[in-house]
């Protein structure tokens, strides 16, 4: 019984954490459109500043996964979650794009630990049997987000104009701290570190590069690349390319918005339920060829709102969504729990290094070759890179990654039970 409350409490606390992650990041592009006429900035700056926020992650994730295995994973989830509240608020009070570009920075520090030591927690306690399922729908919990920074988006910049309704969005993101008072009380490891020598005699960052792990870690490094590079590059301009390309008011972008998240919630819990049924090569396959058609397909169509547009933008979500959905489950089971959520946050977040050069590309190329073409280049080519990658690596799926005993495995079930 005891263990059921406990995988109830590491759900909660995972969700929560990828939720609130979620919905403090994705501010920045809702709030770029004010930003850009408040600061008097130009695409490419607000492209280079998003770049900077992503490789500053790519830190916080290989440091957040260091300290994980070291100290704890409830217990350095609790800090980042802090940290990323407290940062998102504070880019409120920048005065000019380099204090802009250094709060992002910090917070992407905050933001990227936040991935690895939550995943690392909840894949621990999930059954083998639903490993996929149980991450699914602690992926869609960024979704859920989203979907909050966008109604906050809708509120704010209907009261406020652009140039410092930002401020005001950017201020609303100190309320996630507000978690971290129920993962002190409530939250608790699997393994506890204290328990688990082998994670303080271990050198887990040297062992990522050992003869036996240096492919898969390399190659898992390509993956998380395709799968962020297709995420941050689309969902990153999108606000931005609804509104100045397309010229849609707020009112049109959220409406195109809240179509795309509703897809992205459909993608999300699809891809987990077919990541336990299809095995991870084939759904990572399905998903990534869908992405690479629908963003070619979104932004060749005109945006009308008429019923066409509205579905493809839907499928927009579900794809570009649920191509990142079995992410979670299938690093979990490419490492040891000794050096778990070190190698999940270390390939996770050097792909994320690399991905952040997309939105780089598109903010430059956007003067050159158009915001919609230079979305369709970058979604192309991390399409195709990582479907190549994924058959390089090994299938997983039914992989027990810890000790499963009957009491344990009802427990972990219990998460999927939550999700539905």
């Amino acid at each position: 019984m005891k263990h059921n409350i406990d995988a109830r409490r590491a759900f909660i606390a995972s969700g929560l954490g990828w939720g609130l992650d979620g919905f403090t990041f994705t501010m920045f592009a809702l709030a770029l459109p004010g930003i850009l006429v408040g600061m008097n900035m130009t695409v490419a700056q607000g492209g280079w500043i998003t770049t900077y926020s992503l490789l500053a992650s790519a830190v916080g994730g290989i440091l957040g996964g260091m300290l994980a295995d070291r100290f704890g994973r409830a217990r350095v989830l609790m800090y980042v979650i802090l940290a990323f509240s407290v940062f998102t608020a504070l880019t409120a009070t920048a005065q000019n794009p380099t204090q802009l570009a250094m709060w992002r920075i910090l917070e992407g520090l905050a933001f990227g630990a936040e991935w690895p030591v939550g995943a690392a927690l909840l894949a621990e306690y999930a059954s083998s049997k639903s490993r996929g399922k149980t991450m699914g729908f602690l992926q869609s919990a960024y979704g859920i987000g989203w979907a909050l920074s966008t109604l906050s988006y809708f509120a704010v910049f209907s009261l406020f104009p652009p140039e410092v309704a930002w401020r005001y969005l950017f201020l609303i993101g100190i309320l996630p701290a507000l978690a971290v008072f129920y993962i002190r009380r409530n939250v608790k490891d699997r393994v506890p570190v204290n328990r688990d020598k082998s994670v303080k005699k271990n050198n887990s960052m040297k062992e990522l590069f050992s003869r036996k792990q240096i492919r898969i870690t390399l190659l898992a490094i390509v993956l998380g690349f395709g799968v962020q590079a297709v995420y941050y590059s689309v969902f990153s301009f999108l606000p931005l390319y609804l509104k100045q390309v397309q010229n849609l008011s707020i009112i049109g972008t959220t409406t195109y918005l809240w179509t795309t998240i509703t897809g992205c919630m459909i993608g999300y819990i699809s891809a987990g339920y077919l990541h336990d049924i299809l095995g991870r090569r084939p759904t990572f396959t399905l998903y990534f060829l869908g992405s690479g058609v629908t963003i070619v397909t979104f932004i060749l169509i005109p945006v009308s709102g008429g019923f066409v547009s509205y579905f493809v933008a839907l499928l927009l979500g579900v794809f570009a969504a649920g191509q990142s959905a079995g992410i979670g489950a299938y690093s979990a089971e490419l490492f040891p729990t000794r050096m778990r959520a070190t190698g999940q946050g270390f390939v996770y977040n050097v792909g994320r290094g690399f991905a952040a050069f997309g939105p780089a590309f598109i903010g430059v190329f956007t003067a050159m070759i158009g915001m919609g073409n230079a979305i369709m280049t970058v979604g192309i080519i991390s399409c195709t890179l990582a479907i190549i990658t994924v058959w390089l690596l090994p299938e997983t799926k039914g992989k027990v990654i810890i000790d499963e005993s009957p009491e344990k495995i009802e427990g972990e079930e219990l998460i999927t039970k939550v999700g539905t």
